[in-house]
């Protein structure tokens, strides 16, 4: 973990700052780093990743650059892409990971003939009480 490698903006996804976007729900997941200790995340929604505390060293499955985040700075990936995190310091560091919230559809959803099912079995309900 040397200081030598390069530095970037790391936009790797057009980031929407939009009047929608800034009130859209959010997802945040938090991370605690232990010292000497790598964990590997594979990312399932673009996100910006944030350092909170001790510095964080992190490297990216296809970039040749690792990059060390002090608290506060923020790098954002894509979906898809595996990163490597770990504390750079003595003491244990926290980050975080922050996408926009994507609800999950349910798998029969999209059928018709599923729903309308669901329906008159939900009006024959109270009859059946």
């Amino acid at each position: 973990m040397h200081d030598a490698s390069q530095q970037s903006d790391c936009s790797c996804f057009p980031y929407d700052h939009s009047v929608r976007a800034m009130h859209a729900p959010r997802m945040v997941i938090h991370l605690s780093l232990l010292p000497r200790q790598t964990m590997s995340w594979r990312v399932m929604a673009h996100c910006e990743i944030r350092a909170h505390g001790e510095r964080v060293w992190l490297t990216r499955i296809f970039s040749p650059y690792d990059h060390w985040l002090q608290a506060g700075d923020v790098i954002r990936v894509a979906r898809g892409e595996r990163i490597w995190l770990s504390a750079d310091g003595e003491r244990p560091a926290e980050v975080t990971l922050t996408s926009e919230y994507v609800g999950r559809r349910r798998r029969f959803d999209r059928w018709p003939v599923v729903r309308w099912v669901e329906r008159a079995f939900d009006s024959l309900l109270p009859v059946a009480r």
